[in-house]
């Protein structure tokens, strides 16, 4: 491999790096940092034949190429975020269904990513990544991935308006989503709010705080049971709506 040709492989490392450590789930602290670090480097070697120079060789200076190097880090963290923005929704589900149940006090920290998360919404992101895999979703992100360099060549620098789109449309789809998620097993925490507000008004000599935390728990993981199917199939549309976001930020729409 000549001198022209390890720049090529640096820029195209760049990018895939970059992306794989924004990407929700693989780019997490859950895997050792050797085993990624072979992944990003087998990826490279199998996408460099794509990966083509939008100025010609041989003429780029070391301030040209930490220019090139710069702009494939933020093509492949726009990537990585634009997906992870999308992905976490199935996480934040989780987490308002449980604030919601009475386990806000229950957060637990998990040692390896240091990220506090109440048990519904690891629950819920675990079960996205199960449905994640299953519908293959890894094989149309390495799709999507090998795509971006026909639509952004090597060099390209992105627009800064391009950028605020991606971002703003994916957190306000994330919201929305997660909400949508959340809304029936939302609705069913209120209500058994309301029958104990209704209880403490006709018995006030019942301890409805004693009663109702244990009641609002016990009703809130009957639901997510009933819920789980649906949580499936919610899984399965955000999974392929990250892989949609992936798809439109490599083909630069």
């Amino acid at each position: 491999m000549g001198l022209e040709q390890l720049k090529l492989f640096l820029l195209v490392f760049m990018r895939v790096g970059s992306i794989f450590i924004f990407l929700p789930f693989l780019g997490e602290g859950r895997a050792p940092r050797a085993l990624k670090a072979l992944i990003v480097l087998a990826l490279s070697v199998a996408v460099f034949p794509a990966g083509q120079l939008l100025m010609p060789p041989g003429t780029w200076q070391p301030v040209r190429l930490v220019m090139y190097a710069g702009a494939e880090a933020l093509l492949g963290a726009l990537m990585g975020v634009a997906a992870r923005i999308v992905f976490s929704s199935i996480r934040m589900a989780g987490e308002l269904i449980g604030q919601q149940m009475g386990m806000s006090l229950a957060h637990v920290a998990d040692p390896i990513t240091g990220v506090d998360a109440t048990p519904i919404g690891n629950f819920c992101e675990l079960m996205g990544v199960l449905v994640f895999f299953a519908i293959e979703g890894h094989i149309w992100m390495l799709m999507a991935l090998r795509e971006s360099f026909g639509h952004w060549p090597l060099g390209a620098f992105l627009a800064p308006d391009f950028v605020k789109e991606i971002c703003v449309t994916t957190a306000s789809h994330a919201f929305l989503v997660a909400l949508q998620l959340a809304a029936p097993l939302l609705l069913l925490t209120f209500i058994i709010s309301l029958v104990m507000a209704v209880m403490a008004r006709l018995l006030p000599e019942v301890n409805v705080l004693i009663l109702g935390f244990p009641l609002k728990i016990g009703v809130g993981l009957v639901g997510l049971a009933l819920f789980v199917p649906l949580l499936v199939q919610s899984s399965g549309d955000v999974s392929r709506a990250m892989l949609r976001v992936l798809t439109g930020v490599a083909a630069g729409s």
